[in-house]
């Protein structure tokens, strides 16, 4: 009488890990562009926190508030390139927004959220640069495009990967 040892042999256990292996790669690009889409979603709602912020300002105070680290009326942003500032918009937070958000996924010297007003602080645009993973703009008519107006000269690539939200005057510059 012979007894039988019952369990898997080799090829069958490296069917079912390679089978897993295959699963879990499918899952995991799936998590990365979920991951992308909702910090394009979060990039979203605080360009138009800030924009509402940015209002709130200009109807106590007069004007938009001027670029933080005393830069004038040129680009200010938590990234190098642009005056490596945490307090890119001076006088906005805390009152008006608790803080300035930092964008998720600046990683290089000009990227993330850049911030820029006129002079007389009579209009701003306020942008997150060159950090849209997913969720690009791809005409004139998405409401985080960087120019609205072909009037100004400038064309949307289908890959645009700015968003804008700016004052009235602020379009084209």
């Amino acid at each position: 009488m012979r007894l039988r040892v019952r369990g898997f042999t080799l090829i069958e256990l490296l069917v079912v890990i390679a089978i897993i292996a295959i699963l879990a790669a499918v899952l995991l690009s799936s998590f990365d562009e979920a991951r992308k889409s909702a910090r394009d979603d979060a990039r979203k709602a605080e360009l138009k926190e800030l924009q509402l912020a940015l209002e709130l300002y200009k109807a106590q105070n007069g004007r938009y508030p001027a670029a933080g680290c005393n830069r004038g009326a040129s680009w200010t942003s938590q990234a190098p390139t642009y005056g490596n500032c945490t307090e890119y918009i001076a006088g906005l937070a805390p009152e008006y927004v608790s803080e300035l958000p930092i964008d998720p996924n600046a990683q290089a010297n000009n990227q993330g959220y850049l911030y820029r007003t006129n002079s007389s602080g009579s209009s701003y645009k306020l942008l997150a640069y060159l950090t849209v993973e997913s969720k690009t703009v791809g005409s004139f008519v998405d409401e985080f495009s960087r120019w609205p107006y072909a009037s100004c000269g400038y064309t949307v690539a289908q890959t645009e990967t700015t968003y804008a939200v700016y004052s009235a005057g602020a379009e084209c510059w």
